[in-house]
């Protein structure tokens, strides 16, 4: 049962209806990106910036909606296509193990945080989904690893595999010049935190059916999050989020 609930989540492809959020992101990154090409192309720093991406000379002016459109905006169609398959691939596990509400919470807010490490190594020019995804890919992470006994090997397989793909990207991300590592970084983290945070818990429980005067059943349960718990922590993360977008935009 614990292989098969991993299976359940990462060994097939979610579709609309068991991840609303993550196919609804694909349609508007996708329309978004058309949006650019038609009008100036996705490559055009005048139109990327027209179209909110991040700058940090505009941001440290006052335009700190900045920190959320890059988000949204992709430079070029493989750029678009890397983080499509990038958010086929974790996000629909990620909306269904944590929930909409949750997975959409932690998708923007890694993508801020990634912005604003982003805005911490620099002013240039930015725009991508790739610290949000970095982010899920986090969450996914630190779900598996603190629910790992109770998932089996096929969790600590899946462990292993999202733990090399984070890997392999963050080293191509270092020796492509084009490529923000920091926003991947800044969301990555932050994307942990959350998932420190916000990851169910499977928890092993032992019960005796007296009524029926059975031996002791094994079940697994699991444990989320109550509702005022994580309104407040959800309000916490969002305001630590944008505090730290708001300091690093200071030295600009």
């Amino acid at each position: 049962m614990r292989n098969q609930r991993v299976y359940q989540f990462f060994g097939s492809a979610p579709g609309p209806k068991e991840a609303p959020v993550t196919w609804t992101l694909l349609a508007v990154n996708t329309i978004i990106w058309v949006g650019l090409e038609l009008t100036g192309g996705s490559q055009n720093p005048a139109n990327l910036l027209s179209w909110g991406a991040k700058y940090g000379p505009a941001v440290s002016s006052g335009e700190y909606w900045r920190m959320v459109t890059p988000v949204f905006l992709h430079v070029g169609f493989f750029h678009l296509l890397a983080n499509s398959v990038g958010l086929i691939a974790f996000g629909g596990a990620v909306e269904r193990i944590f929930g909409s509400p949750t997975y959409a919470l932690v998708y923007l807010l890694s993508g801020v945080l990634g912005n604003a490490a982003s805005l911490w190594a620099g002013p240039g020019l930015g725009a991508g989904a790739s610290g949000a995804i970095f982010g899920i890919a986090g969450t996914f992470a630190v779900y598996l690893l603190l629910n790992r006994r109770e998932l089996g090997q096929l969790g600590s397989q899946a462990l292993t595999s999202v733990g090399f793909i984070i890997a392999i990207n963050l080293v191509l991300g270092f020796t492509l010049a084009s490529v923000d590592n920091a926003a991947h970084l800044g969301g990555l983290i932050g994307g942990a935190m959350l998932g420190a945070v916000f990851a169910p818990r499977q928890r092993t429980v032992i019960s005796s059916e007296q009524a029926f005067r059975t031996g002791p059943t094994v079940r697994t349960v699991e444990v989320r999050p109550r509702g005022l718990t994580w309104l407040v922590l959800a309000i916490g993360a969002v305001a630590l989020t944008m505090l730290l977008a708001y300091a690093a935009t200071l030295s600009y």
